[in-house]
């Protein structure tokens, strides 16, 4: 083995996280995605690991009606990121919000995985043991939470 190189085959903990429905999922947030006219943006960073989300919004009735984003952060948040920008056009702060409480509480070990438009997210859930993980994966939804605050929306 070569110096510096941490081989990861043998760790089962590591490829449960890191598998290829996972990887698939972050290469689709890999590249930013910018709204022309943005209504309000966002960044959250990880004090942890230093992972940056930026997330754009355009809003109508309360509602996003289109998500943009750029991303400089690890696999797991890139893949919350695409699951994000696959479903949040039409939902209001509160559901969005729930879905980031859910993700959470499953994270924590105190609730089940999100359900509905969200349910992709249960992918994260061999992240369980990887506490120091876990914001990283909610980075987006502090990143969303931060654009809604700036427009005062509260549907």
């Amino acid at each position: 083995m070569n110096a510096g190189v941490t081989d990861v085959g043998d760790d089962e903990a590591l490829l449960r996280v890191y598998n290829q429905e996972l990887v698939a999922l972050a290469e689709q947030a890999a590249a930013p995605r910018h709204l022309a006219k943005p209504d309000t943006t966002a960044k959250a960073v990880s004090p942890i690991c230093g992972s940056e989300v930026t997330v754009e919004l355009s809003l109508r009735g309360g509602k996003v009606a289109a998500f943009g984003y750029e991303t400089e952060a690890c696999a797991l948040t890139k893949a919350v990121v695409a699951i994000m920008a696959r479903v949040i056009a039409g939902k209001t702060r509160q559901e969005i919000a729930r879905a980031g409480a859910a993700l959470r509480e499953m994270l924590d070990g105190s609730g089940l995985p999100p359900t509905g438009d969200w349910a992709d997210l249960k992918i994260l859930l061999p992240v369980m043991e990887y506490k120091a993980r876990h914001n990283a994966i909610l980075l987006p939804f502090e990143a969303v939470e931060k654009a809604f605050e700036k427009v005062d929306i509260d549907g």
